[in-house]
């Protein structure tokens, strides 16, 4: 979305509130039995481009990015599934727009188009966002995934903490996206993502250099959604391990 603030982003953008904790470290370590202590976002710096986020972030629209269910018998639970993963996704964006804007509502609520059923997510993202309880938009995703999965009878697959991880590492492929989108050479994009997402075990240099591959190779600038679908479900679908000294 549209860059309001004139805060700098902290290097540390995690989930998964813009509060000053960037020093805090991430102390995740293997499956996440506890909530994972993750930086917080704080307000982005002037200039990015951000209206590649409000497109994915405003639409409620199941575009394929790799969500299924550990249990869907049928077309209908595998449709109920992915309108899931579409609510999620958009409570992702719209937590993580407002967070990087300085709590501002104007990035967000213009864009909605009055559509009562994204306003209300919105709302709820805006109370707990700003109750001081939530450090990353990968929580409140993790969250919404679980309680839409639970309303629809279908099983995630995972712990809700990992899954939480997961929203939270689309972090890479954001940024990425909006390195390339800025004409920005693949080498120096890696390096400004690596500085800015400091956690090597919660932002794997494996992981950066892979994203970066999807985002660079092809011809186009790829669909930014399914970009961020594939990095979340393909880490969600995986079983939690630590990462790895040689992945750092």
């Amino acid at each position: 979305m549209p860059e309001r603030s004139g805060r700098r982003h902290a290097q540390s953008h995690t989930v998964p509130a813009h509060r000053d904790r960037a020093t805090r470290e991430c102390r995740y370590r293997g499956p996440m039995t506890r909530r994972p202590s993750i930086p917080p976002v704080r307000a982005a710096r002037p200039g990015v481009l951000w209206h590649a986020l409000l497109a994915v972030a405003c639409t409620l629209a199941a575009t394929t990015s790799g969500a299924r269910p550990a249990s869907a018998p049928n077309a209908a639970s595998r449709d109920a599934f992915r309108a899931c993963d579409a609510q999620a996704f958009l409570v992702l964006n719209i937590a993580r727009n407002y967070m990087m804007t300085g709590r501002n509502r104007d990035t967000v609520t213009p864009h909605l188009q009055g559509d009562a059923n994204a306003e209300a997510l919105a709302d709820d993202v805006f109370r707990r966002i700003d109750a001081g309880t939530v450090h990353h938009p990968g929580e409140l995703a993790a969250d919404t995934l679980f309680q839409c999965a639970a309303e629809r009878k279908v099983d995630v697959g995972a712990p809700r903490q990992h899954v939480a991880l997961c929203f939270t590492r689309t972090d890479v492929a954001f940024f990425l996206h909006v390195e390339r989108s800025q004409n920005v050479a693949r080498q120096q994009a890696v390096s400004k993502v690596r500085a800015r997402l400091t956690s090597r075990e919660l932002y794997p240099v494996s992981l950066i250099n892979q994203v970066a591959e999807a985002v660079y190779a092809p011809p186009q600038l790829p669909d930014l959604r399914q970009l961020m679908g594939r990095v979340a479900w393909t880490c969600i679908n995986q079983r939690p391990v630590a990462a790895s000294p040689a992945s750092r």
